[in-house]
């Protein structure tokens, strides 16, 4: 199993227009793809992305394990300044942790080398065993990070941290979608290895296989087919 980058982060929204014009008014991020589904925004289609979900019906989501989501700028500052009062920027770890649609925690982080900007820079996962897991994230085709608890999805960044998810209401996070070679092999070297698949779907564009791994986090590795195009 290798996962060559993080391709999207999917999270359930109450309203998910109201969250895509929170997301497209104050950062860097366009819509990109819109359907009855779903809403998809984020820098460019190949960077990585947001997939708005609408939450299931009779839960009120929250940010559960979700400590926060990074997105990657030129001037922090600069990014910070054009957000609205009370998404409560604050200077955090030489960037701006602030408060996004329906309480989801996010983080402006300088951008390091060639990236674009206002991409995504990763997220970080509440844990009750951050080593633990981010070896399993390892086994299950992440690349080691710089540090015991921390795992890379191409430039991406997935640090786990130590701390309870939060428990008011469903979890926002639905699943992170990593691209790969091959879907179909993915599948087959998860069930080899004894791992739960969750589902397998043949799209229009991509095929994905979804495999639950640690903290209950389901990780979808999607392979773009030819006929795959987003701007």
């Amino acid at each position: 199993m290798q996962v060559q980058k993080l391709d999207h982060i999917a999270l359930y929204m109450s309203d998910r227009d109201a969250a895509a014009g929170f997301l497209t008014t104050y950062l860097g991020f366009h819509v990109v793809d819109h359907t009855e589904r779903y809403t998809l925004v984020g820098a460019g289609g190949r960077l990585g992305k947001l997939t708005l979900f609408d939450t299931p019906q009779g839960t009120t989501p929250s940010p559960g394990e979700i400590e926060r989501i990074t997105i990657r700028v030129a001037d922090p500052e600069a990014a910070a300044a054009r957000l609205p009062g009370d998404a409560g920027a604050e200077p955090h770890d030489g960037g701006y942790s602030f408060t996004g649609p329906e309480g989801l925690p996010l983080a402006l982080v300088p951008g390091e080398g060639e990236f674009a900007d206002y991409d995504l820079g990763g997220f970080v996962l509440r844990s009750g065993s951050p080593e633990e897991s981010a070896r399993t994230f390892v086994e299950m085709g992440f690349a080691t990070g710089d540090e015991a608890a921390t795992v890379k999805a191409g430039d991406y960044l997935i640090c786990l941290s130590s701390s309870a998810p939060l428990e008011n209401g469903g979890g926002m996070l639905f699943h992170v979608g990593c691209l790969v070679d091959s879907a179909e092999d993915h599948r087959k070297e998860a069930e080899e290895r004894g791992l739960e698949v969750q589902n397998f779907v043949d799209g229009p564009n991509t095929l994905a296989v979804f495999v639950r791994g640690p903290e209950g986090v389901s990780v979808e590795y999607v392979e773009h087919k030819p006929t795959f195009s987003l701007t």
